[in-house]
């Protein structure tokens, strides 16, 4: 007797700045899983917020001609539970399609700030990765810094900076020189950190870059600029949660990750230690990749959070988790597992 497929809706693209590593994860994992066991049903969002069914295959989704395809249709995912599945257009009617589980591989603006996640929980539907409440804290890095400083889990020295205050900035860098040390790193507390953000070593510089922040949301994070060896850690949500071996960032090789990192034993536990406390202060589930740093003077911090890591099978969290015995393939059905598994509590 055959088995039926488990039907699975891959949700891609997006209006945000990471959509093209968004569209990459979602061919990969368009490849990847064993179409003998997955009836893949992808639904792409294109620049302008639109969502569109995508009968197609993974080429044309990583290489962002997707769109282009004529058989592309109007679709929705359905808020109403009794639906629990997509909406598609077909000559002039939205006929329904059922969905067993949904895997969104969405990043940035309503993609992991829990804009999608909001809606995934609406259909009673499972779905990969983390909750609405995670995906929205660690996506304001402010609020990530606020609650892991009062958890008492080292992260750098900061400040935050709120729209309200526009019409007070010279007092606002006043304080910021009062509790913070040249150089400063300034970016956006909701956005993408290599967008809009950069490092000041004086007040003119400060002003121009938190003004530039400001054009990309409503609250800007400004941090000491920190020194030192700067390294990725996974921690995958099972029950307990567990972290990867510590992978360090090579500094002039283009982002390259050597796993394991050279670091005493002691070191390794610590920031491994650190990443799953992290991961559990904020409500973290399924998985999340960690920048933890150690500067010069031998501090071991926590960096930035991310939710909805690149998931192609070379990115850093597939990366690490294959080299802790979790291959790639073996992970997608692992996060997949646990969608289900977590709606079972929920639901």
């Amino acid at each position: 007797m055959t088995l039926a497929k488990t039907r699975l809706l891959l949700l891609f693209g997006g209006t945000s700045s990471e959509s093209k590593a968004s569209l990459a994860s979602a061919a990969s994992v368009f490849r990847t899983l064993n179409p003998e066991q997955y009836e893949i049903v992808p639904v792409g969002i294109n620049r302008k917020g639109r969502w569109l069914y995508y009968p197609g295959g993974a080429d044309e989704i990583e290489n962002d001609t997707w769109i282009e395809n004529p058989d592309c249709a109007p679709a929705i995912l359905s808020p109403d539970p009794a639906h629990r599945g997509v909406l598609i257009m077909e000559d002039g009617n939205y006929t329904l399609k059922r969905i067993d589980v949904i895997f969104s591989v969405l990043q940035g603006k309503y993609g992991e700030d829990g804009a999608i996640q909001g809606l995934c929980e609406l259909s009673h539907i499972p779905y990969v990765g983390n909750g609405i409440l995670s995906s929205a804290v660690c996506r304001n890095k402010t609020m990530t810094h606020a609650l892991l400083c009062a958890a008492g889990i080292p992260m750098p020295n900061w400040v935050s900076v709120s729209q309200r205050d526009l019409n007070r900035l010279e007092r606002e860098y006043a304080r910021i020189e009062a509790n913070l040390e040249y150089p400063l790193f300034i970016k956006p507390s909701c956005s993408d950190s290599s967008i809009a953000s950069g490092i000041a070593r004086d007040r003119a510089e400060l002003a121009a870059h938190v003004k530039r922040a400001f054009t990309q949301g409503s609250t800007v994070l400004v941090e000491e600029y920190v020194e030192g060896r700067e390294f990725r850690i996974g921690v995958f949500g099972y029950d307990p949660p567990f972290a990867s071996f510590v992978g360090e960032i090579v500094k002039g090789e283009n982002g390259k990750l050597i796993i394991p990192a050279e670091l005493d034993d002691t070191t390794s536990r610590i920031i491994r230690e650190m990443a799953i406390s992290a991961f559990e202060t904020l409500d973290c589930s399924s998985l999340a990749l960690f920048d933890v740093y150690c500067t010069t003077r031998g501090d071991i911090l926590i960096g930035e959070i991310n939710t909805m890591p690149e998931l192609t099978e070379i990115a850093a969290y597939p990366e690490l988790m294959s080299d802790l015995g979790m291959r790639y393939p073996y992970l997608l059905e692992k996060l997949i597992e646990q969608a289900f598994e977590h709606a079972d509590r929920q639901f």
